[in-house]
């Protein structure tokens, strides 16, 4: 096989000499794993290159959580080639040595920085960037006909009216964890851990209970008594489509489901408690390349010659609702369509954090919202007791 690739590429390289290059000669079979229900887009989106270099796409619905078990398959041999994973693994996936840098093969120019902050680990570059998918508020105009909120007096405002009057049973439709509720705990001055520029690098300075939010923690007390979230803790979203609640959570997943509930509904940024836009995070849909692949070259063709590409991009972002991560791809869609709402509220939005530490971090997080939500402890005690365990966790003093 390496003599066959030598001579390949004395054969581009004598071609050259004649003012001509002889296009790579790829084939054979390409494994690569994406999430349940997205392998018809990726092999349609891969048809016409398939063809062309005659290969076999083999695309399996294998993979979307966590390291997707390569930490244990890639040196055994049984992993794929290329595999699709939320950016925020990449931390994980480089300490286990299971991916291979792409640095030098991407074109950072064709994504936006945060995108690009989303797959940068210890310098380097760990995946192409696929798609985009944030929460963002969803309007009920039913119950709220003058649409999304102005500000955050505006939404609150709203909500209790409504809830007090019997209209509603609740103001928003949410599940009450780290990552639904995150852009609430940013608007309080809560945070994970520090940032610059949306590289996480300080994994020592642990913001679950920083100064901020120990001084506004009593807002989340209040707006879960005044059903400004509801206890019961759930993803049901209802209520919402029910019209029993004028705003709702959702991400691109709930978009079927809000358009065949048949509801008029609005997507926009979630307002701040001190003004402006409060920060969810945005998940980042990345290919990465096994470092035990069986067909590194091929891959790496197909990561260029593909996946880069803005059709690429917005084939994929299609099929699943998401905000292209190719900048030519996104600037291509409707302002006023849905998907373009959420990409807008998402260029406000920070990466969610990529170092390993996260797993961690869902944990005690989690946990304590449980205990507030459930009764158990108020918001600030709870996020006090968290941060407590997380250092503890860390090992951080």
């Amino acid at each position: 096989m390496k003599l066959q690739r030598l001579g390949v590429g004395l054969l581009g390289v004598s071609l050259a000499f004649f003012g001509s290059i002889a296009p790579a000669q790829a084939a054979g079979t390409l494994t690569i794993w994406v999430n349940s229900g997205e392998e018809a887009a990726y092999k349609a989106a891969s048809a016409d290159w398939a063809a062309k270099n005659h290969v076999t796409m083999n695309i399996v619905a294998k993979c979307g959580l966590g390291d997707c078990g390569l930490s244990k398959l890639g040196p055994a041999g049984a992993g794929p080639d290329l595999f699709t994973a939320s950016h925020d693994n990449t931390g994980s996936l480089v300490k286990s040595g299971v991916v291979t840098s792409l640095s030098t093969l991407l074109n950072t120019s064709s994504y936006p920085k945060d995108v690009l902050s989303g797959i940068t680990f210890n310098n380097q570059k760990w995946g192409v960037p696929i798609s985009v998918s944030n929460i963002a508020l969803a309007t009920n105009l039913s119950l709220v006909p003058g649409g999304a909120p102005k500000n955050w007096k505006d939404m609150e405002s709203t909500s209790v009216s409504l809830v007090n009057s019997g209209k509603a049973s609740v103001g928003i439709v949410t599940h009450l964890d780290g990552y639904f509720l995150q852009p609430f705990f940013d608007s309080v001055g809560g945070y994970v851990f520090s940032s610059k520029n949306g590289a996480y690098t300080n994994t020592k300075q642990v913001g679950l209970y920083s100064k901020a939010l120990a001084k506004n923690a009593s807002l989340m007390d209040t707006w879960l008594s005044e059903k400004l979230f509801d206890k019961s803790n759930t993803y049901d979203g209802s209520a919402f489509s029910n019209g029993k609640a004028p705003y709702a959570i959702v991400g691109p997943w709930s978009i079927d489901g809000l358009d065949k509930a048949g509801i008029k509904y609005e997507i926009s940024g979630i307002p701040s408690v001190n003004g402006g836009t409060a920060r969810a995070f945005s998940g980042v849909t990345t290919m990465y390349l096994n470092r035990f692949a069986k067909q590194k070259f091929l891959a790496k063709q197909y990561l260029s010659e593909v996946v880069q590409t803005t059709a690429f991009s917005s084939a994929i972002s299609s099929a699943n609702n998401s905000f292209p991560a190719n900048s030519i791809a996104a600037s291509k869609l409707d302002k006023n369509s849905v998907v373009a709402k959420f990409g807008a509220y998402g260029a406000v939005c920070i990466p969610t954090p990529n170092v390993a530490e996260m797993n961690s971090v869902w944990t005690y997080w989690n946990n304590a919202f449980a205990d507030w939500a459930s009764g158990k402890a108020k918001f600030g005690p709870a996020m006090q007791a968290a941060a407590k365990n997380l250092n503890a966790a860390l090992g951080n003093k």
